[in-house]
């Protein structure tokens, strides 16, 4: 084919078009059923010119709240020593949060039975984001907990627990406390809760969100627990708290893979 002979696009678009607008009116022409005829797009470039100018009015008035909301969130807690990251079986961030969690309900937690929560138990997926190496400010934990999920303590039956341990394994761990798990495949070979050996006769209290409480995450085993009891305390507050006290207690945020959970 020479260049004489190459089709011309620019030539022919008003014949393409014509062609495309015949076909279109001879199909509507045929069906006497509704139908869409023709879809048009266009693209829109965003810029100075497109858009429309910033409100100084509007930015007036947000301004203050603004400042004021980056004060209280820019505000530091603690320092972590290493940026704390989510892994599966177990991560740094994953450790870090259950161990808090446990920690601050026990603290907070005064039952009639005098008995305080053995476990804690989360998932992976309510933590949102990660916390950096330094600084951590209540921003970052408001990424990592942006829900306002509740603290709920279960007491689960001891057939009840082995199946949430039995869950972990078959699920390649999730962030968990208070316990250690080994597995092999996808059967679980040993179960320590609190440093003893896991008693089935025994009933035991787990730490958990309202949400996953409820059967969020698939976490079946939560359903007919023995007892609920609530603390109307915030998992992101309790993960706060912590780091607030130990800060006071002049310490930083240092956390290692302790193998709470290992596959043979």
């Amino acid at each position: 084919m020479n260049e004489t002979q190459k089709f011309n696009l620019n030539e022919n678009i008003p014949t393409l078009f014509h062609t495309i607008l015949a076909l279109t009116w001879l199909l509507a022409a045929c069906t006497s059923t509704p139908k869409i005829q023709k879809v048009e797009t266009s693209m829109l470039e965003l810029n100075a010119k497109t858009t429309e100018p910033t409100d100084s009015s509007f930015i007036k008035t947000v301004l203050p709240y603004k400042t004021k909301m980056d004060s209280i969130m820019n505000a530091v807690l603690g320092t972590s020593e290493q940026a704390l990251l989510k892994g599966l079986p177990e991560g740094t961030l994953g450790d870090f949060v259950a161990d808090a969690v446990l920690k601050k309900t026990n603290d907070a937690y005064h039952p009639a039975d005098k008995l305080p929560a053995d476990i804690c138990l989360l998932n992976n997926g309510g933590l949102r984001s990660q916390l950096p190496k330094g600084k951590i400010t209540l921003g970052n934990v408001f990424e990592l907990m942006p829900f306002e999920n509740e603290i709920v303590i279960l007491t689960l039956s001891g057939e009840k627990t082995k199946q949430l341990f039995e869950s972990l394994i078959e699920n390649n761990g999730a962030p968990f406390s208070g316990a250690t798990v080994k597995g092999k495949g996808k059967k679980m070979t040993e179960l320590k809760i609190g440093g003893k050996d896991f008693d089935i006769t025994k009933n035991y209290k787990v730490v958990t969100s309202d949400y996953l409480a409820g059967g969020g995450d698939k976490y079946s085993f939560f359903s007919a627990p023995i007892k609920v009891d609530t603390l109307s305390y915030k998992l992101r507050d309790a993960i706060v708290d912590y780091i607030k006290d130990e800060t006071k207690k002049g310490n930083t945020i240092k956390v290692a893979i302790d193998g709470r959970i290992k596959y043979e």
